[in-house]
């Protein structure tokens, strides 16, 4: 069995591209507990051959919010209608007619939270990839329970 490299992937997974991947990106807004339990379901069902999302978890709205901007969605959408990774983070900015720092800033932010991959080439261009079908977001908004009555009318 191959060692894992930095990335916990074994050494035959070290190119994205040769991942398995679900065709689902499910991004959700729950405490850690109920991420781990999400996460312990998840290996059951896997563990009975069953196909689920792969799921990246923010604490909180806000959290999301500062991650999922209109701009990285819109950079989202562009890799999702690009087949394979895009040519280089450069060519992604000109399609996406942006500035090339801003678009590297928000791949490297987007890679760190999982969401994006970076395929590197021999020649070294970084060539970002989005590997899903779609993207879905949960994100449920309930009531706070303070513990306080209701204030009567």
């Amino acid at each position: 069995m191959s060692e894992p490299d930095h990335d916990g992937w074994p050494d035959k997974y070290s190119d994205p591209h040769e991942r398995p991947y679900p065709d689902v990106l499910r991004v959700t807004v729950e405490s850690f507990d109920e991420a781990f339990e999400d996460t312990r379901d998840a290996v059951d069902a896997v563990a009975r051959g069953e196909s689920r999302p792969a799921v990246v978890s923010f604490a909180t709205v806000g959290e999301l919010r500062k991650i999922l901007t209109d701009r990285r969605i819109e950079l989202l959408q562009t890799l999702m209608d690009t087949e394979g990774a895009a040519e280089s983070i450069s060519a992604l900015a000109e399609t996406l007619d942006r500035d090339y720092k801003t678009v590297h800033e928000d791949v490297t932010r987007l890679a760190t939270y999982g969401i994006v991959f970076i395929v590197e080439d021999d020649d070294r261009a970084k060539r970002p990839y989005l590997p899903y079908e779609r993207i879905r977001l949960d994100v449920e908004l309930t009531r706070s329970d303070t513990g306080e009555e209701p204030a009567a009318a």
